[in-house]
């Protein structure tokens, strides 16, 4: 992967549940630095997105085959 990008913005909605627990989860990997970290290394709920994408990007999976989110659901073992 290329990190080096620059970052767009896109919407995207997601569940309350899901917007909570990318908050509280970013903010848990922040607190568990001891020492002060550069604004740019700071983990926020973006990143974990990127990730997630990273992850389906990854992941092996014939996605010619998949027609709906349960398939995609059951091909990741959700």
């Amino acid at each position: 992967m290329n990190y080096t990008r620059k970052p767009v913005v896109i919407n995207v909605k997601i569940t309350d549940l899901q917007r909570n627990w990318l908050a509280e989860t970013s903010r848990k990997i922040r607190d568990n630095n001891i020492d002060p970290v550069p604004p740019s290394e700071r983990v926020y709920p973006q990143h974990l997105l990127g990730v997630a994408i990273d992850l389906l990007m990854n992941a092996e999976i014939d996605w010619q085959q998949v027609r709906n989110i349960e398939e995609l659901r059951k091909e990741l073992q959700l």
